[in-house]
């Protein structure tokens, strides 16, 4: 009895682990044009799902969608009056060799804006987005083996991301 119980336990382990799949994205309006902060306001916790989605989805995971999602969440963030989100490329090592991780990057700082409203701290802010980079490119064959990811991926492993930050933003003078 025992051991048909360990194999239909096994099976059904199995099963669930090859057949899971990651949160469907929330449905993204055909249309969408903000004219006005309420109108902005509005579609808030829409764009937030949205990028709840994009920060946790692995990367090749329904790629028409993604883009689609983004597409939505950067027009948002663009004209937001709530939002702003400031990035300087040169902290970021990647962005030159896998230019599709800035939106992954701009992702994290977004969500982390929004959940976060009167965080102006640039280290934290920059770690948030970096944290994503980080889970979406561990998550990834390609992207792992990123020479220009090592540092960050190392960090992120050892629960290091802050630390990493703070390295980054030290020793690159602003441009």
């Amino acid at each position: 009895m025992s051991k048909v119980l360990i194999a239909a336990l096994c099976f059904f382990c199995l099963n669930t682990s090859v057949f899971a799949q990651p949160g469907r994205c929330p449905k993204i309006p055909a249309k969408y044009l903000w004219e006005t902060p309420e109108e902005y306001q509005k579609d808030e916790d829409q764009v937030r799902k949205t990028l709840k989605w994009l920060c946790q989805t692995p990367l090749g995971i329904d790629v028409e969608q993604r883009g689609l999602a983004n597409a939505y969440v950067l027009e948002w963030l663009a004209g937001s009056p709530s939002i702003l989100i400031e990035i300087n490329s040169h902290y970021l090592e990647f962005a030159d060799s896998q230019p599709e991780l800035l939106f992954s990057f701009i992702h994290g700082m977004a969500l982390y804006k929004m959940d976060h409203p009167s965080v102006k701290d640039e280290q934290t802010l920059y770690s948030s987005g970096f944290t994503v980079v980080a889970e979406l490119a561990a998550q990834s064959k390609e992207y792992s083996r990123q020479k220009e990811l090592r540092n960050l991926l190392k960090a992120y492993k050892k629960g290091k991301v802050k630390e990493y930050t703070r390295e980054v933003l030290n020793s690159h003078e602003k441009i």
